[in-house]
Order: structure tokens, then C-alpha cells, then sequence
């Protein structure tokens, strides 16, 4: 009989969680033990979609699957276990009629040649970007016409509705709901109203940045969450107006470093804003789908 063991994640196995990630992908996945804990806190998260592979009481394991619509997303740090994670993904998503399993390691992992192996074709890929801010960088000047506020209560729906305006032709994107929204922007590590910065044209919010002074587990790297621009308001230097009031914001939180991530494909020109803005390539992420 196996003595091996897929069950729901607990609370108490978080720092075996956490130093599998490390493990599996060292710095590409900084994650903590109070990250992982967080998520069985997500009331968007259904607890059986985290689980763990325990052999004889110790965590060799660790995968979660995210359903949606149009796919079904699988994480997982399982060193010479990724089959039992790739099994459980697929059958949950036949299960559901989703029609496609995405998995999306760093580049060049070994995770990208068993993806391969089981049938799973490239798609595409997107990047992580970082700069080295100045001390301080330079004053950034909003175009005209526009108004900046930081984020309140009263601006959620409005964002919510902007920032699915905003990403809809991202083949990757999902709609934010207002679940989502507490879940994954409000209760995010990091987040701070005044670091949101919402750029309205009247009484029409057309762009915004959503940053936080950490991402994950590194308290020296802010990020840059979201940053999007409405089409009818794009190539106007909105864009890159507000990707500079995140480095300023950030820097003043004593930040030296700032990242974010991109699709390699962005249609919107995003991909060119970052490097204009001084931003460099740090880690590529690639996406594998299986269709079902």
C-alpha cells in the first residue's frame, strides 16, 4: 500500500509548504509560511483546491488548482511528485467541463520539460520587470486634463469595472468580481489606500496604479500590482505619467527596488512603457496548456 497521502492543506504545514517552493524554484518564488497560511484565509479559495502530498507525516508536495471559465490554472512544488498534482488538476477540470489545464513555471525549469513530456504545448510567456530606483527618482508630471486621487470605499465598483475594461483582451484575464477584489487586491500584503493612485478624466476614471510596498515575502522589492489604462485615454503619457507615480510613492517608503509583471504579447504596449521607464527583464515565466 503507498504511504503517500494528497489531502487539504493545514495551517501547521505551512513552513514545509514554504520551503518546498523554495526548494523547487529558490528565489523565482519567495513565499512564507505566512503567505501560505493566508490562503486557507481566502474566501475565494475552496479548501480542497490546496492540497499537500504527505508521506508518513512529512510534506514532500504541494500543489493548488484555481477553476475558471476558460481554464483551470495548476501551482505546484512536487520534486519527483509532479505527477500526482498533474493527475488531480486534469481530472478536476474534466470533472468540471473545463476545456484547458495551464501551467505556467520560470523558464527553462525542469517543471517546463515534464509539461512537455505529458502532452502540454508552449503558449506563450510573460515576464517579471525590476528597476533600480534613484534616490529619489524624478518628479512625474500627469498630461493634462487629468485629475489624481488616491483609492476610497466609494471607488470601488467603479475600479472594479475599469479594471476589467482595462484587461478584457488579455487572453489570460478572468473578471475581477467584488469577492475577488477583498480578496486579492484589499487583503493583499502590502496594500495601502495611498499607494493606489486613480486617474480621472472628469467624472470618468481612465487609468490607475495599484502598488504595494512588498510583494510576497520580500520587504524589499515593492511592486507594482496593476497598472492599466482605459483605450480611449491610451497614448497619451497616462501610462507612463502613472507608472512613475508608483516608483515615486514606493521610494518614499524607503523602497530602492520595484517590480512588476507583463504578458510578452501585450497588445497595449505595456511591454515597451516598462522598459522606456528604465525597467529590465529579471525572470521569464512560461505558460504550458494541456486542452482537454
Amino acid at each position: 500500500m503507498s504511504s503517500l497521502l494528497l489531502r487539504e492543506l493545514r495551517a501547521d504545514d505551512a513552513d514545509e509548504v514554504a520551503s518546498l517552493f523554495t526548494r523547487c524554484f529558490g528565489d523565482a518564488r519567495a513565499i512564507d509560511a505566512e503567505e501560505i497560511r493566508s490562503w486557507l484565509g481566502n474566501a475565494e479559495f475552496e479548501h480542497d483546491w490546496l492540497r499537500v502530498l504527505d508521506e508518513r507525516g512529512a510534506i514532500v508536495g504541494y500543489g493548488d488548482i484555481w477553476p475558471q471559465e476558460k481554464d483551470l490554472a495548476l501551482d505546484v512544488a512536487a520534486p519527483g511528485h509532479w505527477d500526482v498534482f498533474f493527475d488531480w488538476a486534469e481530472a478536476a477540470a474534466r470533472e468540471r467541463g473545463i476545456p484547458r489545464v495551464r501551467m505556467s513555471p520560470p523558464a527553462e525549469h525542469e517543471l517546463a520539460g515534464f509539461c512537455r513530456n505529458r502532452g502540454y504545448t508552449y503558449w506563450r510567456s510573460s515576464f517579471t520587470m525590476e528597476i533600480e530606483l534613484e534616490d529619489p527618482p524624478a518628479a512625474p508630471v500627469l498630461p493634462d486634463g487629468f485629475k489624481l486621487t488616491t483609492y476610497s470605499d466609494v471607488d470601488e465598483e467603479q475600479l472594479i469595472d475599469t479594471v476589467n475594461d482595462a484587461f478584457g483582451e488579455d487572453p489570460i484575464w478572468n473578471d475581477v468580481t467584488p469577492a475577488n477584489f477583498r480578496e486579492f487586491f484589499l487583503r493583499s500584503r502590502g496594500f495601502a489606500p495611498d499607494l493606489w493612485r486613480l486617474a480621472w478624466d472628469g467624472g470618468e476614471l481612465a487609468g490607475f496604479v495599484l502598488a504595494y510596498d512588498r510583494h510576497g515575502a520580500d520587504e524589499s522589492l515593492g511592486w507594482v500590482g496593476m497598472l492599466g489604462v482605459r483605450a480611449p485615454w491610451r497614448r497619451r503619457g497616462l501610462g507612463e505619467a502613472l507608472l512613475r507615480i508608483a516608483f515615486r510613492s514606493l521610494s518614499e517608503r524607503g523602497l530602492r527596488r520595484v517590480g512588476l509583471g507583463v504578458d510578452a504579447e501585450n497588445v497595449t504596449g505595456a511591454l515597451h512603457l516598462y522598459e522606456r521607464a528604465g525597467m529590465r527583464k529579471t525572470q521569464q515565466t512560461d505558460h504550458w496548456v494541456l486542452d482537454l
